[in-house]
């Protein structure tokens, strides 16, 4: 495995902040790296040292940038899109904005075609423009072209020729990854790759980059997605970088491990501590511390859907019907109908939130969540049907237009507004640094300007900022985004012990199933509620996208019957081969889901599941390639056979 760069010896420090303290690491090819750390701790600002936008400082030993590779070349996607400068650009072509010289030629193209089209005769003209395309060409523009055009396709951004302001966040999110993974360069570097999108994209994503040949690193909240796509983490902890190989689930348990021998070293100490104590004493006396992989069956497959959708549906059933619930309720809606103009987003709805409710709202953009939101908080009324509230309802939002701070305040002038104590929600107070130390601030930083922070840091304060008010009803959408992970961890903590009601508009899998209890999954019109988190609904979900698949592949085949297509006949070996391959296929079905049944029967508490888990793992990925290759023959063969 060559290297691709390796850095050392880097020193960096902004005034008194010290960001890196002789830091070391390399990257390889074939390194699927997830990067780590604290925000303000300097993960973006790695980033812009390997793409050369800041110098570190001077050192000695002096640091050393080694790019192994002569034709080494890195690729950076930050977490928002330069819309501004490329106003004039479509999604077709807002790839150029990531390529100057590209970008060039096509400005000059278009001015050239422009003046084409008043005259076409002249000759001066049409040589300029072969000129033009050949350069285009000689720049790699057409490949790059195709390969950005098809991740397009792949990401459902069909009307191509709408122009770059006009997007939603997510949609720009998804011309983001499109020209990221159509980049060529042996290096690409993601910064919170995922922010704004549903979670089908973020899946089809993780299969794009498992399928990747390009080495990458990724900054990412979304653990679900760093322990699929990664096999090999960097951490970024007090000026140093840490490097494990393996995936980010292994480096939690090695960090675990690395706590219980740094505790027990801890100990050592504190015992010869008292020791020394008791004798120094004595002495006075006598001096006086997931890819989705294509899983379709081609027997009876409908069934299996519909069989798997009323399982998922009993479940939640079940799970209702004996909950008793006894707690105050503070919303509930019947036979609710919304609708926009002659456009309806809710039919029938029925649902009820109660005091103490843990409620994750998904579903796709556009599907109607933030409309929903609306509703509940009485914002938007019914079209028709019963809203009912508790009296004097308080519900209190954080949404990702988070309120500006004044920069020249500080931390403690912002939460404390004037006092030295936080009144807290359950009645208690806390002083405004214990209170600021628990959203990981240090000492240093409660007294520092807030412009000085880092944009995570920001978000954090707007955190403590928030969740220091009281409410009947809690609504966070998106409040992972831009956090980072340790940040991600402690507002799980505090969701998970509140006694008021939430509701938490997100695409994070790990936090929702770490917070929520119930889930509301925006669909057809309508809420479907299941007793879980995120992993409750997978199966659904997975099941619906079946079904979407089944129906695309039905009009499929209608088409290519109607073109009569030809094929070559059978030989005798497809004709054996024929006979036998559906009884491997179901051989091969069987042992898949019986990994898929030991994997899902697991017990993560236990450590020794572990192994077991990266094992079995290993073992349905390789069964689930073998099947998708006994798939792709069976078509081809029932193709041929169809012809005879």
């Amino acid at each position: 495995m060559s290297l691709i760069c390796n850095l050392q010896n880097l020193n960096l420090a902004f005034g008194e902040k010290k960001i890196f303290s002789d830091a070391k690491c390399s990257i390889n090819q074939g390194d699927k790296v997830g990067l780590i750390g604290l925000n303000g701790h300097g993960k973006s600002t790695l980033f812009k040292i390997l793409a050369g936008e800041v110098t570190p400082d001077v050192s000695n030993p002096p640091f050393i940038f080694d790019k192994n590779n002569e034709n080494f070349s890195l690729f950076y996607i930050p977490q928002e899109l330069e819309i501004e400068a490329y106003k004039d650009l479509t999604i077709q072509n807002f790839y150029l904005s990531f390529y100057p010289k590209l970008y060039q030629i096509h400005q000059q193209l278009e001015k050239v075609q422009a003046e084409l089209a008043i005259d076409y005769s002249d000759e001066k003209l049409l040589n300029k423009q072969q000129d033009l395309m050949e350069k285009f060409e000689h720049n790699d523009g057409w490949n790059l072209e195709n390969a950005y055009s098809s991740y397009l396709t792949t990401f459902e951004l069909k009307d191509q020729f709408t122009f770059i302001d006009k997007l939603s966040g997510g949609e720009q999110r998804k011309i983001a990854l499109s020209i990221g993974l159509s980049a060529k360069a042996n290096l690409i570097l993601w910064d919170e790759p995922t922010n704004h999108l549903d979670v089908e994209t973020i899946e089809k994503f993780e299969d794009e980059l498992n399928k990747s040949q390009n080495a990458y690193i990724v900054i990412s909240h979304d653990r679900y997605l760093l322990n699929h796509v990664t096999n090999k983490i960097i951490h970024i902890e007090r000026g140093t970088i840490t490097s494990f190989q393996g995936t980010y689930l292994e480096y939690l348990e090695y960090l675990e491990e690395r706590e219980k021998e740094l505790s027990k070293n801890l100990d050592k100490l504190e015992n010869r501590h008292r020791r020394e104590l008791a004798w120094m004493r004595q002495g006075i006396k006598a001096r006086g511390t997931r890819s989705k992989k294509r899983v379709e069956g081609f027997h009876n497959i409908k069934d299996n859907i519909s069989d798997l959708k009323a399982r998922s549906r009993k479940v939640v059933d079940l799970s209702l019907t004996h909950s008793g619930r006894k707690s105050k309720q503070l919303i509930e809606i019947k036979e609710g109908y919304f609708s926009y103009g002659d456009k309806s987003l809710f039919e029938d709805l029925e649902i009820s939130i109660f005091k103490n409710d843990k409620i994750a709202l998904i579903g796709p953009n556009g599907a109607g969540k933030t409309t929903l939101i609306n509703i509940l908080k009485n914002e938007l009324a019914l079209s028709s049907g019963k809203y009912k509230a508790l009296d004097q309802l308080n519900v209190v939002s954080f949404d990702q237009k988070r309120e500006t701070l004044n920069l020249e305040s500080t931390p403690f002038e912002i939460v404390g507004d004037g006092q030295d104590f936080v009144h807290l929600a359950d009645g208690n107070k806390k002083h405004v640094i214990a209170y600021l130390e628990n959203f990981l601030f240090t000492k240093d930083q409660i007294h520092r300007p807030i412009y000085t922070l880092s944009g995570g840091e920001k978000n954090r304060l707007q955190l403590a900022l928030f969740m220091k008010q009281s409410a009947d009803l809690w609504i966070f959408d998106e409040p992972t985004n831009d956090l980072d992970i340790e940040t991600i961890e402690l507002l799980e903590e505090e969701l998970k012990n509140y006694k008021a009601a939430v509701i938490i508009i997100g695409h994070d899998r790990a936090f929702l199933d770490n917070v929520c209890k119930t889930t509301w999954l925006v669909n057809e019109k309508n809420i479907e509620i299941f007793e879980g988190g995120y992993s409750q609904v997978a199966p659904y979900l997975h099941a619906l996208e079946l079904e979407k698949k089944m129906a695309t592949a039905a009009n499929s085949k209608v088409e290519a019957k109607q073109k009569k297509t030809k094929e070559k006949k059978a030989t005798n070996k497809e004709k054996m081969r024929w006979e036998n391959i559906e009884a491997e296929i179901e051989a091969f079905e069987k042992s898949t889901a019986q990994l898929k049944q030991e994997i899902s029967e697991l017990n993560f508490d236990n450590k020794e599941e572990h192994s077991k888990f990266e094992s079995l793992s290993l073992d349905l990925k390789s069964h689930e390639a073998s099947l998708a290759k006994l798939y792709q023959e069976w078509d081809e063969l029932s193709m041929k056979m169809a012809e005879d």
